[in-house]
């Protein structure tokens, strides 16, 4: 009798999301899958039903252990403050990858829909706490400009900076970028 097969869900979680985050989604072949995570093919298959099932929960994974406590700062730092607390986050480092989800969205064209949408969504989420969190900032005399331009620079930012920190790891550097990009917040 065969003996079942045992494995630790957030462990494979966490391994497939390391691989997706430095391969990227079109870079990583099964063998991949297979090696990094410990699954052999069938029970990855029957666990995933295909690469892209493991790739959506994959982003699933990331956003309940990293992305949904950035979304949290802002949500429970009203103001200035969370913006400010939130941007404070993002540094480079010598082995700075970027964001799994900024990551994905470059890669629209792989995708369906619905996994393209667990990013998308996210990104949604953020501009529109940053707009209320501006127009908080707005009401506290701590901002004068438009919201939703602010919200939308920044974003674009954030976008940016996770590229651009694959290449520059100077930590000096990600703080001049942030400290200028809340210097626009006045």
């Amino acid at each position: 009798m065969a003996r079942p097969v045992e494995y630790d869900l957030n462990k494979v979680l966490d391994n497939a999301m390391d691989i997706f985050w430095k391969k990227g989604y079109s870079g990583v072949s099964m063998a991949d899958i297979v090696e990094h995570t410990g699954l052999n093919r069938r029970t990855m298959y029957s666990l995933f039903k295909d690469k892209e099932g493991l790739f959506r929960d994959s982003l699933d994974h990331y956003f309940i252990k990293l992305s949904s406590a950035k979304l949290a700062v802002l949500k429970n730092n009203p103001g200035k403050k969370g913006i400010e607390l939130f941007v404070g986050t993002f540094k480079f480092t010598n082995d700075f990858k970027g964001c799994l989800f900024s990551n994905s969205i470059c890669e629209k064209d792989f995708l369906q829909t619905k996994t393209f949408d667990i990013p998308k969504e996210y990104f949604i989420s953020i501009r529109k706490r940053m707009e209320e969190n501006l127009v908080q900032a707005k009401e506290l005399g701590e901002f004068s400009g438009d919201p939703r331009a602010m919200a939308l620079t920044l974003l674009t930012v954030i976008h940016g900076f996770h590229v651009y920190g694959k290449y520059n790891h100077s930590k000096d550097d990600s703080d001049a970028i942030f400290k200028n990009v809340l210097s626009m917040i006045r």
